[in-house]
């Protein structure tokens, strides 16, 4: 299921975004199970749904707006499940191993900025995710440290997952040293 990471260049990984879509593009095969786990305005579920043709993909959100964009840019498709509800709930939802995961933390691109994600919540999904995720599988964070919300995410999932078994999971920090205003970073984890 994972391979080696091909040459990128630069204009392949000018953004974690863009970065993450790739690193998933190289490292997960296709006809998996994944789970969008901030659909946001769909971007991350119609990348997924077009590039590794999953058996499955869930993605969760919890504003409507965020399901009317998702479900409008993907139209109707047998193995796109949306939830309207919180990540963290996840173990109310899936029981079965999922492959890859990716969340894209902050807010809702052009939406309300006040409703952001949590880094308790976050972690609480994280938690339940490490549990359902596959052998070789991938967890992909999307990290936006530029406003309070994004920098306090960074800092505790930071902290949790220097505290994981390095035996058991591969974790690696992308970050763009050079870049001004606490440029997103990505974070990724692969259960060995």
């Amino acid at each position: 299921m994972v391979r080696t990471l091909k040459t990128m260049t630069y204009t392949e990984i000018n953004n974690p975004v863009k970065l993450a879509h790739l690193i998933i593009k190289e490292r997960i095969d296709k006809n998996i199970r994944a789970c969008d786990m901030t659909a946001g305005n769909g971007k991350d579920s119609e990348f997924i749904l077009k590039n590794l043709n999953p058996r499955m993909l869930y993605s969760f959100d919890i504003q409507k707006k965020a399901m009317e964009n998702t479900k409008n840019l993907i139209g109707s498709c047998p193995n796109f499940k949306f939830i309207l509800d919180s990540h963290d709930n996840i173990d109310k939802y899936i029981y079965e191993k999922i492959d890859l995961f990716i969340f894209n933390l902050g807010y809702l691109p052009r939406g309300d900025k006040s409703i952001t994600t949590n880094y308790k919540t976050v972690i609480r999904a994280l938690k339940k995710s490490l549990k359902l995720l596959n052998h070789n599988g991938l967890i992909i964070i999307c990290v936006y440290p530029g406003h309070e919300s994004g920098r306090l995410e960074g800092e505790f999932l930071e902290e949790f997952m220097e505290n994981l078994d390095q035996k058991i999971y591969q974790v690696i920090k992308y970050d763009f040293l050079n870049q001004v205003n606490n440029p997103p970073y990505l974070i990724s984890l692969r259960k060995l």
